[in-house]
């Protein structure tokens, strides 16, 4: 994972702004078949964890685990770099490998490929203050969890 050049608000600020994008594709596929099921603040690197479902309605549920650096060439990485990259998933999911971390008893898969490349400015400059939660996880449909 990268490491912060600017200040620890800017990685809280992304966290907050990321989790705000996230929370639509909840009820809102971000990519067929998968809905959000959460974006929680990793506790060791300055990253998330998004997990994605399959959905209420799918015969066979699958859960996917993607841990996503918010922190590219120093700068946190932008809310819209992530949604963008998670539009992008498909059905690729096989290209992504293990971190060797597994969350609610799953593989965890290393999800910075999502948000390589790319020029930002730093969030602290010109982003008004972004309200909300830090994160969020459904643990069971309809209560979500939220990350102060």
């Amino acid at each position: 994972m990268g490491q912060l050049t600017c200040s620890e608000e800017c990685l809280a600020r992304a966290q907050r702004a990321l989790a705000a994008a996230l929370w639509h594709y909840t009820d809102t596929p971000v990519v067929r078949p998968y809905y959000v099921r959460g974006c929680v603040p990793d506790q060791e690197d300055p990253a998330v964890i998004v997990a994605l479902w399959t959905g209420p309605s799918a015969r066979e549920k699958r859960n996917l685990f993607l841990l996503v650096p918010l922190v590219s060439g120093g700068l946190p990485v932008p809310p819209w770099r992530v949604v963008a990259g998670l539009m992008r998933l498909g059905r690729g999911t096989h290209l992504f490998g293990s971190v060797g971390r597994r969350f609610e008893g799953k593989p965890v898969l290393a999800g910075s490929a999502l948000v390589e490349g790319g020029n930002q400015s730093c969030l602290c400059d010109s982003s008004p203050e972004s309200e909300g939660p830090r994160g969020f996880y459904f643990e069971r449909p309809g209560e979500p969890r939220r990350y102060p």
